[in-house]
């Protein structure tokens, strides 16, 4: 941006300095002239030096609250995660508990079907033998 300024500065002073060789006014007035077009670069110079300094300064504090809403947004979704896992750990606990539960009821009843029914074959056997006690 330097040489830019530096460059658009030699020109104006080239150009004045070409006006002021051609003029047939007086040399105080051409003077005066290439003083306020130098003052003028100077100037304007000066102002897209502030804008440029102040467009830096808004894009970084844009940068910096991007940033900070990211990182707000990031920590609330791995929150959001870490409660919906500690939610499906917990369902999945109580449902396998569950599961256990019946299974547990589920065999109990088998094994009670299978003795009833070892003691029906034992109480028929002993009944097509005529014993006399049919109770096994």
């Amino acid at each position: 941006m330097k040489n830019t300024f530096a460059k658009t500065a030699m020109v104006i002073f080239v150009a004045s300095l070409s006006l002021a060789a051609c003029s047939e006014k007086k040399e105080e007035t051409t003077g005066d002239k290439l003083d306020s077009a130098v003052q003028t670069s100077k100037e304007k110079m000066e102002a897209a030096g502030e804008k440029s300094k102040d467009a830096y300064e808004d894009a970084k504090e844009e940068a910096s609250d991007a940033y900070e809403d990211a990182k707000d947004d990031a920590s609330e979704a791995y929150e959001d995660a870490k409660d919906a896992t500690t939610d499906a750990y917990e369902d999945s606990k109580e449902k396998a508990s569950e599961w256990m539960e019946k299974s547990k009821d589920k065999a109990s009843e088998m094994k009670t079907d299978a003795a009833n029914a070892m003691e029906d074959t034992c109480e028929d056997a002993k009944s097509k033998m005529n014993a006399d006690d049919t109770d096994c």
